[in-house]
């Protein structure tokens, strides 16, 4: 159903396809500088990756432990907040960057395909990490005591989203690829 809808997007008119392109890759800009400036605000002691693919409660207790004592801990449920907001433009990266991407394809292409599944890896990496933000709120519910058990899912949709997000730019670089080569092979782009 999702890659329908993403083939709907690459038949629309070229230039209003690119400009949904551009809003959204400014979306994303504009997002991600709230968002890093939000995380830096809250203290959090480690960086995104470290903190969110611990598996460990004790580990993210300890976490949420200096941030409660620097008086920090609401400005990163904010974060978690905003990054909502980047996730956003993690889903439109999928449907309008690499559908964009997918389109400098031939039609039926093995390239256009690619870009397809590029997309598709990026709302799922979006959908990973909407799901890992609503776990973190159930673990913030009750920072110092929850169930250090909630750490394994959270971290496993994490792992998940980087996993997804990494196999999308990489999916991406090969639709691009594959779009040169068959240009300068020129070979013609019907769709």
């Amino acid at each position: 159903m999702l890659t329908k809808f993403m083939k709907k997007i690459i038949s629309l008119p070229v230039l209003a396809h690119i400009a949904l392109a551009v809003i959204t890759m400014s979306w994303f800009q504009w997002a991600k500088g709230k968002l890093d400036a939000s995380y830096a605000a809250s203290l959090h002691p480690v960086d995104y990756l470290t903190g969110q693919t611990r598996f460990s409660g004790e580990m993210i207790k300890g976490y949420y432990a200096t941030m409660s004592d620097a008086g920090t801990l609401k400005v990163y449920v904010t974060t978690q907040l905003i990054d909502f907001g980047f996730i956003l433009g993690f889903l439109g990266i999928g449907l309008f960057v690499c559908t964009l991407i997918a389109r400098l394809n031939r039609l039926g292409s093995f390239g256009r395909n690619i870009g397809v599944l590029a997309g598709l890896a990026f709302v799922l990496g979006g959908l990973s990490d909407m799901i890992e933000n609503v776990w973190s709120f159930v673990m913030l519910a009750n920072p110092s005591t929850f169930a250090d058990w909630l750490a394994i899912p959270y971290s496993t949709f994490a792992v998940l989203k980087f996993a997804l997000i990494t196999l999308g730019l990489g999916l991406s670089l090969a639709s691009l690829l594959m779009a040169a080569v068959g240009r300068t092979l020129k070979k013609p782009n019907i769709g």
